[in-house]
């Protein structure tokens, strides 16, 4: 008998807490004006901003928006791809 309570205990939770209203998620608008406005060079990335970008896959967000909602306004790292993949190609066949 008691581990029934406990089970309909448990059922009454969940359905409480399924039935409480989410709090308003912020529109695509306003997380683009967030991003808009983290400027400078943090020594962290925001973390919490992006993982509201991360969070709204409907928003669509670019991956430079992505990058300025961590870093504000730190440079791109410079794309060495091409350096990388020429190094230890280059044989010599004299």
């Amino acid at each position: 008998m008691k581990a029934i309570s406990i089970i309909l205990l448990a059922l009454s939770m969940t359905t409480v807490h399924a039935a409480t209203p989410e709090v308003q998620a912020e529109s695509c608008d306003q997380i683009r004006e967030q991003i808009r406005a983290h400027t400078g060079i943090p020594a962290k990335p925001n973390t919490t901003l992006l993982g509201k970008v991360g969070e709204n896959k409907k928003c669509r967000f670019t991956s430079a928006e992505a990058y300025r909602a961590a870093w504000g306004d730190k440079p791109l790292p410079k794309d060495d791809r091409r350096d990388r993949r020429s190094k230890g190609r280059e044989h010599d066949d004299d």
